[in-house]
């Protein structure tokens, strides 16, 4: 029997490790699964995070699977199945990994007998939708072109009209993906999965929905965008951290700063899991860390004065 694959989708801080975290807990995967987690740069968070659901992960974290580390992730998936022996493996690609080219890699004689795609999520973050789709098009249009449903996130902080703007837009790009518009705090794991019933998909045959932008097929993300990371060595407060990213979020000596994310050991010893996006800041405890880090995702990034400000 084949593997089933998950793919969730979406742009630098929209969701998806959440998404995920939330099915979990919740119950929507019942089977024996795993989750391959990929970070653009050296570190990876996200595994972090999903390791407090006990969940078995692996960790690619030089590159994105789409271009850099394409051997890796395929050795990557033939382990996870040798290993782990999974039912079902949950694919968590890069923000700024395209569609088009993870899905040409089950297409490979190596995987395309082990393994069969059941379902392609895109998570859209709905504050930062019009902003995105300008600023980063062929990633943004790469990822709603190509996937099965369309999960929004943050609905709750929106006017219904500009929602329904937003949904008419990316209608207009996939007329045919399942759109869930729902606040994730009022709907179950369960009925994000089961609100359209997924055929899996031949692999030999799918090919997707045809680019119509040249520029989809020939951008990289490690032509447009950069990482880094940090390991800062003394304690914040979480008025400091709010502090400095409001400060980056205002200042334009740091570059476009579009992400950020990390595990920050807090003054009274504890350890705190943050996101920043773009003006967006929010801090959550974390059970499973002995050290603190930070990970920036951009565009001409200064990475002396972002190292200046925390270090």
């Amino acid at each position: 029997m084949k593997t089933k694959i998950d793919i969730f989708s979406g742009f630098l801080g929209a969701g998806k490790t959440f998404l995920i975290k939330k099915l979990i807990n919740e119950g929507a995967y019942n089977e024996n699964i795993a989750i391959i987690e990929n970070e653009f740069g050296e570190v990876s968070i996200d595994a972090l995070i999903l390791r407090d659901s006990n969940i078995k992960v692996k960790e690619i974290n030089s590159g994105c699977i789409c271009c850099e580390v394409t051997g890796d992730f395929k050795e990557a998936i033939l382990e996870v199945i040798n290993k782990y022996n999974p039912s079902r493996i949950i694919i968590e690609p890069s923000g700024v990994a395209k569609l088009t080219d993870i899905i040409k890699i089950f297409k490979e004689s190596k995987l395309r007998d082990k393994v069969e795609i059941d379902n392609i999520i895109t998570v859209i973050d709905t504050e930062k939708f019009d902003m995105y789709f300008k600023n980063f098009k062929d990633f943004y249009e790469d990822q709603i072109l190509n996937t099965k449903k369309i999960v929004l996130s943050r609905t709750q902080n929106i006017k219904s009209n500009d929602l329904d703007n937003i949904i008419t837009k990316i209608k207009r790009v996939n007329k045919r993906a399942v759109i869930i518009s729902y606040d994730w705090q009022k709907i179950k794991g369960i009925d994000i999965l089961d609100k359209i019933e997924f055929n899996s998909l031949n692999i030999n045959e799918y090919k997707g929905i045809k680019p119509r932008l040249k520029t989809i097929e020939t951008s990289k993300a490690k032509d447009v965008f950069e990482s880094f990371a940090i390991y800062p060595s003394c304690n914040y407060s979480k008025l400091e951290l709010i502090s400095k990213f409001k400060f980056i979020s205002s200042s334009r000596s740091f570059g476009d700063v579009i992400r950020a994310k990390g595990i920050i050991r807090l003054k009274d010893d504890t350890f705190g899991q943050f996101d920043f996006v773009k003006d967006e800041f929010e801090i959550r405890k974390i059970n499973n860390s002995i050290s603190s880090v930070i990970s920036f995702i951009g565009v001409n990034l200064n990475k002396k004065e972002i190292e200046k400000l925390f270090l």
